[in-house]
């Protein structure tokens, strides 16, 4: 998604829409409920494509993928 919003030039307000428009199946019903669940606690909108992709992260990532990517990297001929 990072490449297709740098390649489009799209920034801020509209790398977060394109973003939510792209999103499919599981990825689509989990930012609804995100959407749900902080409008019931209160807390502000998502609104920029760095928060979401923070959230993103904490919900698609391993916590240890940032690892397993340095070792693929490290390990590399």
């Amino acid at each position: 998604m990072e490449r297709i919003i740098e390649i489009i030039g799209y920034y801020g307000e509209n790398a977060f829409e394109l973003t939510v428009l792209k999103l499919k199946q599981y990825a689509s019903l989990w930012y609804g409920n995100l959407k749900r669940t902080r409008a019931l606690e209160c807390k502000p909108k998502v609104k920029t494509w760095v928060k979401l992709k923070k959230h993103m992260d904490r919900r698609f990532l391993s916590p240890t993928y940032k690892q397993e990517l340095y070792l693929k990297v490290t390990s590399l001929p």
